[in-house]
């Protein structure tokens, strides 16, 4: 992937270039990095990039918000990731609350599941940013492909491979938790026969 910036895009009102594609670049941010307060920041930081930019290079807005936005996501995820590797105990994502009144871009946002958010955090960078773009967002491969710096037949590998470590986490899970609760079932019954023994 490559670590140029972004092309610059077309002339347009801030207010309404963010009010139209907000909620988006939100979307792709907090699947990213899974923290309301880091996806506002990345979305802040890309609105501050969009007005001081030269608007008249490049005429595709979205190819523009996206890259900068995703590329913007995965330096905040590399730099979270290595302060979480001091961290003691475990990080849980931040659940999303869509019902703010329109005080951030999670507004109108189909939050991802907490579960997902959970397995995403354990797929590499490039992965994820690939399995947001395509599975959140339904963009076609060769936006992901443009976004990442790659070619489109590597896109697609990469977002194989995420749907393929997230359905194998997922078996896993399932399988830890019959297990657990085969477990405190085993417990309760055995505790109730050591109570019907003393009440014998």
């Amino acid at each position: 992937m490559s670590d140029g910036e972004p092309p610059t895009g077309p002339p347009g009102r801030t207010e309404d270039v963010f009010a139209r594609h907000g909620p988006r670049l939100f979307r792709i941010a907090y699947g990213m990095l899974g923290s309301t307060t880091r996806a506002e920041d990345v979305v802040r930081d890309v609105r501050l990039r969009w007005q001081a930019t030269d608007r008249a290079v490049v005429a595709d807005l979205q190819a523009y918000l996206t890259t900068a936005t995703t590329r913007l996501s995965i330096r905040a995820a590399l730099s979270a990731r290595t302060r979480r590797a001091s961290y003691i105990g475990p990080w849980l994502p931040e659940p999303l609350d869509t019902g703010n009144g329109g005080a951030t871009g999670a507004e109108g946002t189909k939050p991802v599941a907490f579960d997902v958010l959970l397995m995403l955090e354990r797929l590499d960078l490039a992965e994820r940013a690939a399995f947001v773009l395509r599975e959140t967002l339904s963009s076609p491969y060769a936006e992901v492909a443009a976004v990442l710096g790659v070619d489109e037949a590597q896109a697609r590998h990469l977002v194989h491979r995420a749907r393929r470590h997230l359905a194998a986490d997922l078996a896993t899970d399932r399988v830890a938790d019959r297990k657990g609760r085969e477990d405190t079932a085993g417990q309760k019954r055995g505790g109730d026969g050591a109570e019907d023994y003393e009440a014998a």
